[in-house]
């Protein structure tokens, strides 16, 4: 992210890998004054561009640019290791945070996905729950990314907002409106509700990965076929892969990683 320079009313979605459709919420929620349906073009990850893969392209350093305010920016990052222009930009954060034993069987299935691409034998689930526990993965411990933004949203809850993947599930109409709230963009009275419905369906894993582009489309900057980034985005999948062992494993590590945090992640 050097060369990166934030502006004080950028919007960063931050969250660990495999862990929601924060990108297009957030993005309809900012254009819902607009009108224009650009997802139904594009995959998320082309409108909303994840700076540490992609911001030392040329047609990526462009488009961040020649973007009107808000600008809408995501990255895989941890709170720490985020510039400290960036941390003290005066930006606004929103943090998506998942159950971790879904968060685990996600992350393996996408992985997977691009791993059989090129011919290897499947990563076995055996491997990826290890790797989780211990810590070894893309961005680092999966426990101390989410507690850093976890930590922040209570110390400037003005400028970092903490979702969880599971309340949005369960409760969309009213996290949507949290999350407009936070965004400076209120739902009407008059019509609070539709709008919301209308966010929701633009949003939404069904209809997402039934559009055209990201069926059989392939991404102009990761160059990895749209289809890989969706699957179920249910909550509860974990029940269908983890052993109990495996479980109980995530489950006490979670208890002792979250204890004296006030944090919870529960199914």
């Amino acid at each position: 992210m050097s060369g990166f320079e934030p502006r004080n009313d950028d919007v960063l979605l931050t969250s660990f890998t495999k862990t929601g459709r924060l990108k297009a919420l957030c993005y309809n929620i900012l254009d819902k004054e607009a009108g224009e349906d650009l997802l139904a073009k594009k995959n998320p990850h082309e409108v909303v561009p994840t700076l540490e893969n992609t911001f030392l392209k040329d047609q990526v350093q462009h488009m961040l640019l020649d973007s009107p305010p808000p600008r809408l920016l995501h990255t895989h990052l941890a709170y720490s290791c985020l510039p400290e222009v960036v941390r003290e930009s005066g930006c606004k954060f929103v943090y998506l945070a998942r159950n971790p034993k879904d968060t685990v069987v996600s992350m393996w299935h996408f992985y997977n996905k691009l791993l059989t691409r090129g011919g290897p034998e499947p990563f076995p689930l055996e491997g990826a729950v290890e790797s989780f526990c211990s810590g070894v993965l893309p961005f680092g411990p999966f426990y101390e990314h989410v507690v850093g933004y976890w930590e922040e949203s209570w110390r400037r809850p003005e400028e970092v907002l903490f979702l969880k993947y599971e309340d949005l599930w369960r409760e969309s109409k009213e996290q949507v409106k949290k999350l407009a709230s936070f965004l400076g963009k209120s739902f009407s009275q008059l019509d609070g509700d539709g709008e919301v419905e209308k966010v929701l369906w633009r949003s939404s894993l069904d209809r997402l990965k039934e559009l055209e582009v990201n069926k059989s489309g392939v991404g102009e900057l990761n160059h990895v076929p749209n289809a890989t980034f969706f699957r179920r985005g249910t909550v509860g999948d974990w029940k269908n892969h983890l052993t109990s062992q495996m479980a109980q494993r995530i489950d006490h590590l979670t208890e002792s990683k979250l204890q004296g945090t006030g944090l919870s992640l529960d199914d």
